[in-house]
């Protein structure tokens, strides 16, 4: 019994894992492609900007996982049903109770996980993104190689010349941050430490439209602070950045507090549906008499249902984040489903 334990416990493992690893990185690629614009307006390096997008997985995973778990023990399952191995277990004594034994096992596990993503590895996970995020917007890392070090707000800088340790050569700048009123400058030599631009032995080009004037002036030393043209304001923590105590905390605005209450209540109930998939996929797979013939149009079916309940249940956790009264739906579905497919597997083991 043991033996046979491990063998669907460690295969339904294993294939989750690959499944869950395959589509969390197509939805991650997806999701990061939302930032692609900062590899080259924030000047971000491939290596940090993986590491910045990396933490979206977190909530990536927390929301594939249970689809990932019920088609991977269903997938299971009828490995064993197409080599005609389920009809000799049952025949030697097996019963269905004690195959459903691993998959309800790892799905605990599965659940334990999920529970503490919510309650602490999530909002941790989007508190560093957030600051990630910020950092990289709000400081200016010279590249290693010449070309554009950034453009923004009005303001670009080129370099034809990247000396390293932050130094460069023949600089040249376009400030247009105010209408009708253009500077350009050129300079030998320039550095950014600190946000701060350092241009030594260049001259400033003037273009002001209003007074009609231009004029071209020479220096020696010409200091710019960056930090003007950053934005260097942190936007307020979103709920998905909050714990769970805080998500309760009111706000004073209505808005915010039914966001903040929506999440709270999804935080709660949404590990619950890793259990309710895996049981209608044991039902749905190991449901007698076991014909090998429609034996996929199962798994289609376990999975078009898991997806409506899916969706289902996303629009309620939308809904409730209008509407208050919908947060008893989100309850009484998740309550629904778990009893009646607990009542399904209870059938099952009794046939």
């Amino acid at each position: 019994m043991r033996s046979l334990f491990s063998v669907i416990f460690f295969r339904i493992l294993r294939t989750t894992l690959y499944a869950t690893i395959s589509l969390t990185f197509c939805a991650w690629i997806i999701q990061s492609s939302r930032y692609l614009s900062m590899l080259s307006v924030n000047n971000v390096r491939l290596v940090k900007f993986i590491e910045f997008t990396s933490y979206l997985s977190i909530d990536i995973i927390a929301v594939i996982l249970p689809l990932a778990f019920a088609v991977s023990g269903a997938f299971v399952y009828q490995r064993f049903n197409e080599s005609n191995q389920l009809i000799a277990l049952q025949a030697g004594g097996i019963s269905p109770a004690k195959m459903l034994s691993p998959l309800l096992t790892l799905g605990t596990i599965l659940v334990c996980y999920l529970y503490a993503s919510n309650l602490y590895i999530s909002p941790f996970s989007w508190i560093a993104f957030r600051e990630m995020e910020f950092n990289l917007k709000n400081s200016l890392d010279p590249p290693e190689s010449p070309g554009s070090i950034f453009s923004r707000n009005g303001f670009s800088v080129y370099a034809q010349h990247y000396r390293g340790n932050f130094l460069f050569e023949n600089i040249h700048i376009v400030d247009s941050r105010t209408a009708r009123k253009i500077s350009a400058y050129y300079a030998k030599f320039g550095s950014i430490v600190n946000n701060v631009l350092a241009l030594s032995d260049g001259e400033q080009v003037e273009i002001d439209e209003i007074a009609q004037k231009k004029s071209l002036t020479k220096f020696q030393t010409y200091q710019c602070n960056l930090n003007e043209i950053l934005s260097n304001i942190k936007s307020p923590p979103q709920p998905n950045e909050k714990f769970m105590d805080e998500l309760l905390q009111n706000t004073g605005d209505d808005k915010k507090n039914l966001s903040n209450t929506a999440l709270f209540h999804q935080k709660i109930t949404s590990p619950i549906l890793t259990i309710i998939f895996a049981l209608l996929a044991f039902c749905l797979v190991l449901l007698s008499p076991y014909r090998r013939k429609f034996s996929y149009t199962r798994i289609c079916i376990l999975l078009s249902s898991i997806i409506f309940i899916q969706g289902t249940y996303f629009w309620i956790v939308n809904a409730s984040a209008k509407n208050a009264m919908f947060v008893i739906f989100n309850y009484g579905l998740v309550a629904f489903l778990l009893i009646l497919s607990t009542a399904m597997v209870f059938l099952r083991c009794r046939a």
